[in-house]
């Protein structure tokens, strides 16, 4: 896979996607999605997981039991415009962002924001192997 452009409009991916199977095109698996969170600011490399129930994506919990521990998207932008920006999430209302959701795709593991819940090697590398079922890769920067 050829290494993302690092300059134009995918500048600020490149901290975060190192590699993705359609660079040619400038490409990403991404999908518009339904945020429902607690009042929250998604910054790019933000992990989210999808509620079983709603569908609706927040921030992956590791102890979490409706689905959300296990991380399945990464925040990109926001989801009306598709602007590569942040995003503030108000209390429990619905909000359309821009993910990573599925690949061929490598992200650096140091540009990832992960829950303070996954705190230990084991608990981030489950999240990480949950990613990777998708078909996001996580590696370390080199």
């Amino acid at each position: 896979m050829p290494v993302i452009a690092t300059e134009g409009q995918y500048a600020r991916f490149s901290s975060l996607v190192k590699m993705s199977d359609t660079p040619e095109r400038f490409e990403f698996h991404t999908d518009v999605v339904t945020a429902n969170d607690a009042a929250s600011t998604y910054t790019l490399g933000t992990v989210l997981g999808k509620v079983t129930a709603t569908g609706k994506y927040k921030v992956s919990l590791q102890g979490a039991v409706d689905g959300t521990q296990n991380p399945a998207a990464i925040y990109l932008g926001d989801g009306k415009m598709g602007a590569i920006v942040d995003t503030a999430v108000p209390l429990n209302t619905d909000t359309a962002v821009l993910v990573l959701a599925r690949g061929k795709v490598i992200v650096s593991k140091e540009a990832l924001k992960l829950d303070a819940s996954f705190g230990t090697a084991t608990q981030k590398q489950a999240a990480y192997d949950s990613l990777k079922s998708v078909g996001i890769l996580v590696e370390a920067s080199f």
